[in-house]
């Protein structure tokens, strides 16, 4: 039977502006929402448009968000869009040296839904537990079963910030060529390594699997579950916040507690498409608890953003890790920017460590960088220019035949 989404009339949008730290450019930070639910809205395009200039694209984060940095000043038009929401338009003048905040409120249009099996209004336990009963491999998660191998290119870049002089004193950048293989066998090489700052980085690896496991002081821990663990409906509380369309899916956000917050544990939230139960992202960090043994941390988060491909197959796109002590502020961000699925893959690979630097990657000269940054953005284009033609699962799903060709 086919379904409808109701239809809401309005669109609102109201921007503010405040001091940034900045040079000569300005800071736009973006908050997209449903005019109805006021639910944040990810997977939202929104494209910035200067006179004479090719249009700027951004995608929303899972809060709705994006913050960009590093534009000149003066008048922009910017739109927002999403399959089955209205668009809104507008414009603003930038100022030099300042923040200026937008909040863009889309309302929803009907479309015509997928002829597939009604959408169950389940709650966030039952959510979980359709979403732990499907094959996951921590960060990757897919229900189809004929998902057996991929490998991928990525990009992780980290930095060290004073949070008194906001200096950054130390950066690493480096890429990656990642492989997976079913159950659970995850193998990622470094190709090339670049340091800069006053402080010389080693290399961690691009995709954390959990954000309770990790290495402080050279020491390896691994202090709580993960919230889709097998057995962590025992461990934690979840409740959803909000349902929202993207694309011809629903997602919904659920809020994540320990159950017991003495007790070592993560918080924050869990995204799950209500249609196949596939795992689209979480923003996780750990409790009080947790952070107690972990000597000398204030704060530590994993942010992970899944992208469906295929239309099928929800993979890693972007993640961000961040620790805080009391002086610094240490970020990882990786993007993994091209996917081959179900590619043959020798058995080798997987018998080497999950992390292996290969011997060319610390010699990688200015040539191999020019080279390799055009290469990385090619997939953003691409994307880009897609989802400046239609809707945002459409364009997945081009984005995915066209990698596989």
């Amino acid at each position: 039977m086919s379904h409808f989404l109701p239809l809401f009339f309005f669109a609102f949008l109201w921007p503010s502006i405040s001091l940034a730290q900045t040079d000569s450019t300005s800071v736009l930070h973006a908050q997209c929402r449903d005019a109805d639910t006021d639910a944040s809205l990810p997977y939202v395009t929104v494209v910035l448009r200067r006179s004479g200039e090719f249009p700027r694209v951004h995608i929303t984060d899972l809060h709705g968000r994006i913050e960009i940095e590093g534009l000149a000043p003066g008048v922009i038009h910017i739109q927002a869009r999403l399959h089955g929401y209205n668009s809104v338009d507008t414009t603003l003048v930038l100022s030099h040296g300042l923040i200026t905040t937008l909040q863009l409120s889309l309302s929803s249009v009907p479309i015509l839904l997928r002829e597939e099996t009604p959408v169950q209004d389940l709650s966030a336990p039952d959510l979980i537990r359709r979403l732990i009963a499907s094959t996951r491999f921590e960060y990757f998660h897919t229900y189809h079963t004929n998902m057996h191998t991929y490998a991928f290119d990525a990009y992780s870049s980290q930095k060290v910030i004073n949070r008194k002089t906001e200096e950054i004193v130390a950066g690493i950048e480096y890429t990656i060529k990642g492989y997976y293989q079913s159950p659970d066998s995850l193998a990622q090489h470094i190709t090339g390594i670049r340091n800069w700052g006053k402080w010389r980085l080693s290399v961690s690896p691009g995709l954390t699997q959990s954000p309770a496991r990790g290495i402080v002081d050279d020491k390896s821990f691994e202090i709580a579950l993960h919230p889709v663990s097998p057995d962590a409906l025992e461990h934690y509380h979840y409740e959803r916040v909000s349902t929202v369309q993207v694309g011809d899916l629903h997602v919904s956000r659920i809020g994540v507690s320990p159950r017991h917050g003495h007790k070592p544990g993560l918080l924050g939230d869990i995204w799950i498409t209500r249609d196949d139960f596939s795992l689209v992202g979480y923003d996780l960090r750990l409790n009080f608890s947790a952070l107690l043994q972990l000597r000398g941390i204030d704060h530590w988060q994993v942010y992970q953003q899944n992208t469906r491909y295929l239309n099928d197959y929800w993979l890693p796109a972007r993640q961000i890790f961040t620790i805080k002590t009391r002086d610094y502020t240490a970020q990882a961000t990786t993007r993994c920017y091209r996917y081959d699925l179900n590619t043959d893959l020798p058995p080798a690979i997987f018998d080497t460590p999950e992390i292996v630097i290969l011997p060319e990657a610390t010699t990688r000269d200015s040539t191999f960088w020019a080279a390799h940054t055009a290469d990385r953005d090619t997939a953003h284009i691409r994307m880009k220019s897609e989802l400046l033609q239609g809707n945002l699962p459409a364009a997945w799903q081009k984005l995915g035949l066209g990698r596989n060709r």
